[in-house]
């Protein structure tokens, strides 16, 4: 019986110290509720991969564009090999006539700079979710476990004591199980962020010479 509280306690050691660990690599006014070591950036602002001209200043938008909506999802989609996408965006580039470049290539740079960012601030918001759901857990945790000490203590307390340890033993798994996905998590918005550079990049090399904004 010893042992086993010993081993909460230790587990519960290693909750608390698992949850510090990214704040501790953040700036101290981090958001204790941002899970990740990655520095919390919400937007993906286009004008820092993107030199060619604004997309609202070559006139319509990118949905009226009827070969620009469907190819979105084969480009954007983070499940699909990048280089898959890239030689699809060559392909529809050397179909585009040279003169409509100028104008419909800034557009095709908007619709993917509005999609990836859209996409990005899901998988934040979701960050966000689970980095409260794990604070909240890991408090829940040491609680339970200062109760489990408690009950241990007392020699009415054992039947009780049972049944809670049962549930810390399954707080802790899902907390465990959690943290292990984090990092992989903690990866999508930055792989978002290099899939629209080196999208936009390959559009920006395609752009007839005088087109840069």
């Amino acid at each position: 019986m010893e042992h086993r509280m010993v081993r909460w306690i230790f587990a519960t050691t290693l909750v608390i110290g698992a949850l510090a660990q990214p704040a501790a690599a953040q700036p101290a006014k981090a958001d204790p509720d941002w899970p990740c070591t990655q520095a919390y950036n919400p937007d993906l602002v286009l004008s820092h991969v993107w030199s060619g001209p604004d997309p609202a200043s070559v006139g319509g938008h990118w949905a009226a564009d009827p070969q620009i909506a469907p190819l979105l999802p084969r480009l954007t989609s983070t499940a699909r090999p990048l280089d898959a996408a890239l030689a699809e965006l060559d392909g529809f580039i050397a179909s585009m006539p040279a003169e409509q470049r100028p104008r419909r290539l800034p557009l095709l740079v908007a619709a993917l700079h509005e999609t990836l960012d859209a996409e990005r601030k899901k998988v934040i918001a979701g960050l966000y979710r689970l980095g409260r759901s794990q604070r909240q857990l890991a408090q829940a945790i040491r609680e339970r476990n200062e109760q489990l000490l408690q009950l241990r203590a007392r020699a009415d307390g054992q039947v009780e004591a049972a049944a809670l340890e049962e549930t810390l033993q399954w707080d802790l798994k899902i907390f465990q199980d959690r943290r292990a996905s984090v990092s992989l998590v903690c990866a999508q918005p930055d792989t978002i962020e290099k899939r629209l550079f080196a999208l936009v990049k390959r559009i920006e090399a395609a752009l007839p010479a005088g087109s840069a904004g």
